[in-house]
């Protein structure tokens, strides 16, 4: 989509990052100009991050909230990794310095954990088996039960 691809590179060049949606300045101190730059590209409002309201305040869109809730970022505002699971509790990470980028609880793969579990062996034993717990395990399955029946 040609606003988008727009509105991306409005962005990067104000921030000067080559990532600016995956940078939390934009969405933390800079709500003015994501709204400036959606506006300028004429980028349709269902894909908006930042909206103001009738008092002027600059609010995150759900979307734009649920990506901040979801990314971890580091001490210069940089993603480390994404929590695919909108529960908190959730140890599941896509962190693309670990596993090459899949989804992993403590660094297993989460298929990996699955696979396992999948061919009959015990959850207890796949946590003891790979050095993690019981509720890593859990999640890991959870995670890749969900990813299954939505395909």
């Amino acid at each position: 989509m040609k606003e988008l691809r727009d509105f991306i590179e409005r962005l990067r060049q104000e921030y000067q990052v080559p990532y600016p949606l995956a940078h939390r300045r934009p969405f933390v101190s800079g709500r003015s100009l994501v709204v400036r730059a959606q506006e300028a590209a004429g980028l349709d409002e269902e894909f908006w991050l930042v909206m103001q309201e009738s008092s002027g305040q600059l609010l995150l869109t759900p979307s734009g909230d649920a990506f901040l809730e979801r990314v971890e970022f580091s001490a210069d505002d940089l993603p480390l990794a994404w929590r695919p699971d909108e529960n908190r509790d959730s140890p599941v990470r896509v962190d693309p310095l670990s596993r090459g980028g899949r989804p992993n609880v403590g660094g297993i793969s989460t298929e990996v954990l699955w696979e396992h579990v999948e061919a009959g062996e015990d959850p207890r034993d796949v946590a003891r088996d790979f050095d993690v717990d019981e509720r890593s395990v859990r999640w890991a399955l959870a995670y890749e039960n969900s990813v299954r029946a939505a395909a």
